[in-house]
């Protein structure tokens, strides 16, 4: 059960997938025009722009307004709703991405820490830019929408550095200090430390051996303390998180590698094969081979 914005909702929708989210490089754009979306939230990353219209959008227990200007950064399991004014329709350009292409250099996991911090310090997911500001910014979502749409050449490095692009001028927009231009190698976690340093690190380290236990030593927490953190930020266990992201792995390699399907279990960090096709069954309503056949059908 959830509390948005004062009304109770059970169990709102999960979305775990989205087109392109099996591949090299797991993004996915759209330009749409909405009325209204439900209540949802999701593993991966959504940043939009609005270009048109006017509405209303809530995040967790927190509510905006929407129009014009609008650049919504929304981090994995918030739980989001919006809706366009009366007789107003919400044309925005929409980003789903994973957590990984912003860990994949220093340089974007230096600014994803900082967006993490500002974030549990009371800084908004939304910033809203005006004139200049949002012409420059529209300038460059169009072209990132006009590289998504492409076929060229060193494709996902273009889209990538203008992701980042992209990010740093909402992180610009919102007030977020300067990162340091030099960051010293990460001190060992201290106790009270980001709880999204915690989810930083599943996400960097999920194929390697991992357990609530070796977590909570890691970050100096007692081990209930964590579950109950994970039952409450993230609104799904542990292992249930764990699980969802070495399978996303698995589907990757799946589709892009001709490994054996009991090495793809082992190379996405299970340790045997019977709980990988368990849980491959489990998330993905089918059988691993059955995945692949599936897809290679549709190809």
């Amino acid at each position: 059960m959830v509390c948005i914005g004062g009304d109770v909702l059970m169990y709102p929708e999960y979305l775990f997938e989205y087109p392109n989210i099996d591949s090299q490089f797991p993004f996915y754009m759209k330009k749409k025009s909405y009325t209204s979306v439900p209540a949802h939230r999701h593993d991966f990353i959504e940043f939009s722009l609005v270009l048109e219209g006017t509405g209303t959008e809530r995040i967790n227990d927190t509510r905006h307004e929407m129009r014009r200007g609008t650049i919504c950064l929304l981090l994995p399991y918030q739980i989001h709703e919006y809706r366009a004014d009366p007789n107003e329709n919400l044309l925005m350009y929409i980003c789903n991405f994973d957590m990984k292409l912003l860990t994949a250099g220093p340089e974007s996991a230096w600014g994803l820490q900082a967006l993490f911090a500002g974030r549990e310090n009371g800084l908004p997911p939304y910033v809203q830019v005006e004139g200049q500001a949002y012409e420059e910014c529209l300038r460059l979502w169009d072209k990132l929408y006009q590289e998504y749409e492409s076929a060229l050449a060193w494709k996902p490095i273009m889209l990538r550095a203008l992701l980042l692009e992209a990010l740093s001028l909402y992180v610009r927009s919102s007030g977020l200090q300067d990162t340091p231009a030099a960051v010293q190698p990460e001190p060992p976690p201290a106790p009270g430390r980001s709880f999204w340093a915690i989810v930083q690190y599943v996400y960097d380290h999920y194929l390697e051996p991992l357990s609530l236990t070796l977590l909570a030593e890691r970050f100096h927490i007692h081990p209930t303390q964590l579950s109950t953190d994970f039952g409450a930020c993230m609104g799904i266990h542990f292992v249930d998180f764990l699980h969802e992201l070495r399978i996303r792995h698995a589907c990757s390699l799946l589709l892009s590698s001709e490994l054996p399907i009991a090495q793809v279990g082992y190379e996405s960090g299970f340790s045997s094969y019977p709980t990988f096709a368990r849980t491959f069954q489990h998330i993905k309503g089918m059988t691993p081979r059955q995945y692949r056949q599936q897809r290679e059908r549709s190809n």
